[in-house]
C-alpha cells in the first residue's frame, strides 16, 4: 500500500481557503472499512495535516493502537513543506512500539505505534498511510472526523463497503453537517459520509459532551463474530443474550467460597444486612487489577479464578459479586455501562458494544441497589460521579434491558462548613474548620480518607486552598458508610496576612473557603445548550473574632439571588467584635437553551463578586 499523495501542488498551504485557516487543518482524511465477512474487516486509512503553528503541532504525531484481535500495518509517512515538497520520509524502524501502560491493568495485549517528525519550521505537512484488519466484528470503527477544537477539515471521508448480501446497521450524528452517499456495483454495496471545509471552533463552556454537538459515525453488524462466539444486535436483549452466553459457566463459587457466604449471611434478617456483609467480604478479600487480553477484554474470568488469585478486573469483579449474592439467595444482574464523565450515550434505536465498564445491581424498582465492585472502600449502594445517571444494559436471564442508575438530589449533595476563626493586629488568622459531606460532595473527601499515606493527605491540604502562606495541622477525617456517604473533616489552619493592614484599617475578606471562583464572559453568539451536570448544596457560616480596639468601618449588604440554574445568599453581619457570615448556594442538574447564558453569566459573576466582598475594619 502506498497512499502518500505525491503532488507537491496539492499539499501546498496556499490551496488552503483563508475561510477555514487554524493552528492546524485536516488537509485531507480518508478512512476505507471494508467488511469482507463476518470475521474480517479490513480498515484503511490515508491523511494529511498541514501545522500552521506552534499550538498546531500535536496533530502532527501519528498513533495508533492495535492488540491480538486488530493487527496493524503498512504504516508509512512523509513530511512536506510549505509548498508541498517532500521533505523526508517515516523511517520504519524509528516508529516507536510500546505497550499501553493505563497504570492499573496487570496485563493487557494492545500496544501502541507512534511517530513524531519533530519538525518545527511552519507551516509544514505530515501525510500518514497504515493498515488495520480486525479478526472479529464485535466493535467496528467509528468515524470522529472532527479530532478537535483548533483544528480546522478541508476535506475528510468514511466509506464502509461490504457484501451486498450482508446488512450493516449505522447511527450518525450531527448528520446534517455530512453529505452521504451509497452505491451498489458488482454485488458491493458502499456507504460513504464526508465532511468537507469545516472551520475550526472554540468550546464552550458548559456545553453539551462531543456526541452531542460534533458529527460521529458509529456501525455495527446485525449478526457479528467474536473468536468462536456468535452474537446479534438486532436488539438489546438480543446483545443481552450475547453477553450470557460469553459469561456462560463462569459464575460456579468454589466449596470453600460457597460455606464461607453462609456462614456470613445465614444468621442475617434483612436482604440488605447480607448484601452490605458480602459485598465487604468482596472490598476486603479482592482488589481490582484490569486484565484485557484478546476476549478477556469481555469475557470475565470466571469465580474460581478470582477466589484463588485475589483480584479481578470489573468484568471478573462483578461477576463474582453476583454468584456471591446468588449463594445467599439474593438475584442480582451483572450490568455493562459506559462509566466516566466523557461517557456514550445509550441509544434505544442501536445496540452497540461501545460499554468500558461492568457492575452490579440488585433489582428492586427505585430501591435498587447498586454495587460498584472495583472500589476497595465504596459504600453498598452508593454510585459516584463515575456512574450515575446514566443508561446501563442489565443482563437478565431473558437478555439486555435498558435501566437507569441512580440521580442523586440536591438534597443528597451536601457541603455543610462552619468555620470559627480569630484575626490578630497584624492580619493572620487562626481557624478551626468543620465540614460535613453527602453523597457525590463527598467523593474527593472520601479519595483522600482512604489513600491511607498521611503525607498525602497533607500534600492534599497544602495545596487546596487559594489563600496566603498557610500551614494545616490536626487534620481528621471520619466517614459514615451508607447509600448517602458521610465524611466528616476538621482541621486547624494559620495563615499569614490573611487580612491586609494599611494604617489603621485593616481588609478582610471574610467568605475564607468557599469562594466563587468562575467568571465567564458574555458571548451573544452563544451556539450551544447550556449543561450543568451536579445537583448540590453548600451552606457556609463563618464566625472571625476581630482584634481589640478595631470596629467595622464597611460592612456588605447582605444578597439573594434566584435564578434557574440555583439559588444563592449571602449576609454579613456583626456584633461584640465578631463577624459572621452566612452564605447559601445550590446547584440544580440540567439542560437549559443557550438563549439562557446572558443570565448565567450575571449569575456566576455576582456569586464572584459577593463571595470575594471585603469587610473593612479601623482602629478606634
Amino acid at each position: 500500500m502506498c497512499w502518500i499523495n505525491n503532488n507537491a501542488q496539492s499539499l501546498d498551504v496556499h490551496l488552503i481557503p483563508d475561510s477555514i485557516t487554524a493552528n492546524a487543518v485536516v488537509r485531507y482524511d480518508n478512512t476505507i472499512v471494508t467488511i469482507e465477512n463476518e470475521n474480517k474487516v479490513v480498515v484503511r486509512h490515508n491523511y494529511a495535516i498541514t501545522v500552521l503553528n506552534q499550538k498546531g503541532d500535536d496533530y502532527a504525531v501519528y498513533t495508533n493502537i492495535y492488540d491480538q484481535l486488530n493487527t496493524l500495518s503498512d504504516i508509512s509517512g512523509a513530511l512536506f513543506d510549505a509548498s508541498g515538497k517532500r521533505l523526508r520520509s517515516m523511517k520504519k524502524k524509528d516508529v516507536d512500539d510500546a505497550p499501553v501502560n493505563d497504570n492499573m491493568s496487570l496485563v493487557r495485549d494492545d500496544r501502541k505505534k507512534s511517530y513524531d517528525f519533530y519538525y518545527r519550521s511552519y507551516p509544514y505537512t505530515v501525510v500518514f498511510n497504515d493498515e488495520e484488519v480486525h479478526s472479529q466484528t464485535f466493535q467496528l470503527p467509528n468515524w470522529q472526523p472532527v479530532p478537535g477544537s483548533d483544528i480546522s477539515i478541508q476535506q475528510s471521508s468514511f466509506n464502509v463497503t461490504f457484501p451486498s448480501d450482508l446488512s450493516i446497521n449505522y447511527k450518525v450524528l450531527q448528520k446534517e453537517m455530512l453529505h452521504f452517499d451509497s452505491a451498489i456495483v458488482n454485488n458491493t454495496k458502499t456507504y460513504t459520509w464526508q465532511l468537507n471545509l469545516k472551520k475550526s471552533f472554540q468550546r464552550e463552556p458548559f456545553q453539551p459532551n462531543v456526541f452531542q454537538t460534533d458529527p460521529f459515525v458509529f456501525i455495527t453488524l446485525p449478526k457479528f463474530k467474536l473468536q468462536n462466539y456468535t452474537g446479534s444486535m438486532q436488539s438489546w436483549q438480543s446483545f443481552g443474550e450475547f453477553i450470557t452466553q460469553l459469561n456462560a459457566g463462569r459464575n460456579v463459587l468454589p466449596d470453600n467460597i460457597k460455606q464461607q457466604v453462609h456462614l456470613l449471611t445465614d444468621n442475617l434478617q434483612t436482604q440488605q444486612q447480607k448484601i452490605a456483609t458480602l459485598y465487604q467480604y468482596l472490598q476486603k478479600n479482592t482488589r481490582y487489577i484490569n486484565i484485557a487480553l484478546g476476549i478477556g477484554g469481555w469475557q470475565p474470568f470466571d469465580c474460581k479464578y478470582v477466589a484463588d488469585n485475589k483480584y479481578g478486573d470489573c468484568k471478573a469483579l462483578s461477576n463474582f459479586m453476583v454468584a456471591l449474592l446468588k449463594e445467599a439467595g439474593i438475584k442480582a444482574n451483572y450490568v455493562l455501562i459506559s462509566a466516566t464523565d466523557r461517557h456514550l450515550p445509550m441509544w434505544k434505536d442501536f445496540p452497540c458494544g461501545y460499554f468500558n465498564h461492568a457492575t452490579v445491581c440488585v433489582p428492586n424498582g427505585k430501591d435498587s441497589i447498586w454495587l460498584e465492585c472495583t472500589s476497595a472502600t465504596a459504600s453498598p449502594g452508593y454510585a459516584s460521579h463515575f456512574t450515575d445517571d446514566r443508561d446501563a444494559l442489565m443482563i437478565t436471564d431473558s437478555g439486555g434491558i435498558i435501566v437507569h442508575t441512580p440521580i442523586y438530589s440536591i438534597h443528597d449533595n451536601q457541603q455543610n462548613k462552619i468555620v470559627h476563626a480569630i484575626i490578630d493586629e497584624s492580619g493572620n488568622m487562626q481557624a478551626q474548620v468543620h465540614t460535613r459531606y453527602t453523597g457525590q460532595a463527598s467523593d474527593d473527601i472520601h479519595e483522600l480518607l482512604n489513600v491511607g499515606i498521611p503525607e498525602k493527605v497533607q500534600q492534599f491540604y497544602n495545596q487546596s486552598f487559594n489563600l496566603p502562606t498557610y500551614t494545616v495541622q490536626h487534620i481528621q477525617l471520619a466517614e459514615q458508610k451508607s447509600i448517602i456517604p458521610v465524611v466528616n473533616e476538621s482541621f486547624d489552619i494559620t495563615v499569614n496576612g490573611f487580612a491586609a493592614v494599611t494604617g489603621k484599617r485593616l481588609f478582610i475578606k471574610p467568605n475564607i473557603f468557599n469562594k466563587w471562583e468562575l467568571k465567564l464572559l458574555p458571548d451573544e453568539t452563544r451556539k450551544y445548550s447550556i449543561v450543568l451536570k451536579e445537583n448540590f448544596l453548600h451552606t457556609d457560616t463563618v464566625f472571625i473574632i476581630i482584634p481589640n480596639g478595631y470596629e467595622i468601618e464597611s460592612l456588605p449588604k447582605p444578597q439573594s439571588i434566584h435564578t434557574i440554574f440555583g439559588d444563592y445568599a449571602i449576609r454579613f453581619m456583626y456584633s461584640n467584635h465578631q463577624i459572621e457570615v452566612v452564605r447559601y448556594q445550590t446547584g440544580i442538574k440540567q439542560e437549559l437553551p443557550a438563549s439562557e447564558y446572558a443570565k448565567l453569566v450575571e449569575f456566576f459573576n455576582s456569586m464572584y463578586q459577593n463571595d470575594h466582598a471585603q469587610v473593612v475594619l479601623k482602629k478606634a
